[in-house]
């Protein structure tokens, strides 16, 4: 026998799953964790500050794409950039992912993501980060030389570098598989400066040691021998004095992937020793060689001379 009117009426008006935006934000947040992302704590940032209070219980079933283009446009009447909003809806997006393949919701609304215009372009002159350098503490300025040089992410990276990650035997400082953002280990062998800057943190190190009684893991420290932390006042003083207000140590990562092209190392190698997967960063950032730039300009006078 067919389907009779009624039955086709109860397949219509079959009630939407009742799984919440709450709980979809809870299973979000277990998977960052059985997943050790680093990027839980921002992912937590977005969910308490913004996603909850907006879609809080709505069932995710009935969230549509004009609620989240109405999302959006709170976000940005707020004074949110692009590029945070995009973060926020990658939360959202990923909510709808896992219940999908939990089979709890058949589809997701579509979620556009914004264009994204606020991109940085910060870099250090060797002058400009020479007079930042000299305002800083010993031990900051211990640090963002290190940057400098390596051009490693300095909160999860840098700040986190034990001494168990320093060969001074084979002339490298590594990061384990699982330490990094990409999850990729990484290792940076050692420039006469570098090695000099580590030689230096090593002996403040075991002075520490021996001042405080115990074991300093970590190679950048305060003199109590707790990791750095934020330091933002002491860079902001720093930068403003030097005649640079407003660079953030994220600058670096850009400032030294420039380096070491100026100084002729391939892409590839460059990219791969600060952490960059895809030549599209240096497209972002419009880092070029430059030798490139000589070669075109000498190009472009070979031809006015024929």
């Amino acid at each position: 026998m067919g389907e009779t009117p009624l039955k086709r009426l109860a397949v219509i008006t079959r009630p939407l799953p009742r799984l919440t935006f709450r709980a979809a934000a809870r299973q979000v947040l277990d998977d960052y964790r059985m997943n050790r992302k680093r990027s839980l704590v921002d992912v937590q940032r977005h969910v308490r500050l913004h996603l909850a209070p907006f879609f809080g219980r709505r069932r995710m079933a009935a969230i549509t794409a004009a609620d989240v283009r109405r999302y959006v446009a709170r976000r940005q009447d707020e004074g949110a950039k692009n590029a945070t909003i995009n973060r926020e809806l990658a939360v959202l997006k990923r909510a709808f992912t896992l219940a999908i393949a939990e089979d709890i919701l058949p589809s997701r609304p579509r979620i556009a993501l914004l264009r994204e215009d606020n991109v940085r372009r910060g870099f250090f002159e060797a002058a400009e980060f020479e007079a930042v350098r000299s305002r800083l503490p010993p031990d900051l300025a211990d640090f963002v030389s290190f940057l400098w040089v390596t051009g490693w992410r300095w909160r999860s990276e840098a700040a986190r570098l034990h001494w168990t990650s320093v060969d001074f035997d084979a002339g490298e400082v590594r990061l384990d598989p699982g330490t990094t953002k990409t999850g990729e280990g990484r290792m940076f062998p050692f420039t006469a400066d570098l090695r000099a800057l580590l030689e230096r943190r090593r002996a403040v190190t075991r002075a520490r040691e021996r001042d405080l009684g115990r074991i300093i893991p970590h190679v950048f420290t305060r003199a109590n021998g707790t990791p750095l932390g934020t330091f933002n006042k002491a860079w902001a003083t720093a930068c403003r004095v030097a005649g640079v207000p407003g660079r953030v140590l994220h600058d670096f990562r850009r400032t030294a992937v420039r380096n070491l092209i100026r100084a002729g190392v391939p892409e590839r190698v460059a990219m791969q020793l600060v952490g960059w997967k895809s030549r599209q960063m240096l497209d972002r950032y419009h880092i070029v060689s430059a030798a490139d730039l000589l070669e075109a300009a000498k190009k472009l006078d070979a031809a006015r001379v024929r």
